[in-house]
């Protein structure tokens, strides 16, 4: 297993899309934060440190993207039959998929809030301090750090749903297409989505629903009267879901023709 992971890792680090990936979100957070310095009348310092100045929604797509193809590749191009040959179990292999995606959304979710510190330091840093209060009490960084795990919590239950649709297609790019289409449909359908577990209060423990994480640790007050669950039940319920869709993935993976 640890080979396995350190051959993915090997891999992960000498792709391209890697380094882009890393310059990509460095130059569209720069560009946001620079922005709303341009912009003060229309921008929330302390909002924007918080959400990475946009940085967390961008490690979305890419690690879609990620997710999508570590898998769809080894059949594409037909190396998975060079990893069954050398007898390691499909489990292992699919195993060790996980956890460079772990690992590679854990350093993304590093980097970011690295550089929101430099981008706040250079920026922003007459603005406000880290311990200054935000909301409910907390401070900036209490917040921020409280926001980042529920987004990263989020964003796996969302990848494990990709890394399922990348053992269903054939192709990763339809993996891609799906998973970002869920992400944006989340925020699309939230509004009916509310409507409906008004009605049918058994509609709150659907996958949707438990995306809405981050929003309620930020504002438990007011998302948490529309979720109609506590925070420990959204965390439970993104842990669950998340296991479930890896469950089902490797159910596939070890039935999918070589």
């Amino acid at each position: 297993m640890v080979t396995l992971i350190r051959q993915e890792l090997f891999k992960l680090i000498h792709k391209k899309s890697t380094l882009i990936g890393t310059i990509a979100l460095l130059v569209l957070m720069t560009i946001f934060a620079v922005f709303s310095k341009m912009q003060p009348s229309f921008s929330d310092p302390k909002g924007e440190f918080i959400a990475a100045y946009g940085g967390t929604s961008w490690i979305v797509f890419f690690m879609i993207a990620a997710c999508s193809t570590i898998i769809a590749m080894e059949f594409q191009y037909g190396t998975i039959k060079e990893l069954l040959y050398r007898r390691y179990y499909r489990g292992e292999i699919l195993a060790s998929k996980w956890i460079t995606m772990f690992i590679y959304s854990l350093y993304f979710y590093v980097l970011s809030f690295v550089f929101s510190v430099i981008l706040k330091v250079v920026l922003f840093n007459s603005k406000f301090s880290f311990s200054d209060i935000y909301t409910n009490d907390q401070s900036v960084m209490h917040v921020t750090l409280v926001t980042y795990a529920g987004n990263f919590v989020g964003l796996w239950l969302l990848l494990s749903l990709v890394l399922l649709l990348a053992n269903v297609f054939k192709s990763s790019a339809a993996a891609i297409s799906v998973g970002i289409v869920g992400y944006f449909a989340t925020s699309i359908v939230s509004s009916l989505m509310f409507m409906l577990i008004n009605k049918w209060e058994w509609l709150k423990w659907n996958p949707l629903n438990m995306l809405n994480l981050p929003s309620q640790l930020s504002n438990s007050t007011v998302i948490g009267t529309l979720t109609r669950l506590s925070n420990t039940e959204l965390v439970w319920g993104n842990l669950i879901y998340t296991g479930v869709f890896l469950f089902l993935g490797y159910l596939i993976f070890r039935r999918r023709n070589v």
